[in-house]
């Protein structure tokens, strides 16, 4: 799989979960700065977004690292956490 910036594969987990925070913090919780600050690879995903920017989130995924989301996968274990995307990401990549 590529991106703009060449392959993706599970080595470069730690700058696919880097650009999913970074979407998450300035497209789905920008109206709370707080919380779009404190973003981890750790923090509780589902918790911080609701069913629209999850449907926002699998969008941005499949178009920035070229990877098709089943539906079958869009699950709590899969997308619990940042660090459960990206792990998703790079698994997709190998």
């Amino acid at each position: 799989m590529t991106d703009a910036r060449g392959p993706v594969d599970a080595r470069s987990v730690d700058d696919v979960a880097s650009r999913i925070r970074a979407f998450v913090a300035s497209e789905l919780l920008f109206e709370d700065p707080a919380k779009a600050g404190a973003l981890a690879d750790d923090s509780p995903l589902l918790s911080l977004i609701d069913s629209l920017g999850l449907t926002q989130l699998v969008a941005f995924v499949e178009e920035q690292f070229q990877v098709e989301i089943d539906d079958v996968e869009v699950t709590a274990d899969n997308f619990r956490t940042v660090g459960d995307l990206a792990r998703l990401v790079g698994s997709k990549a190998s």
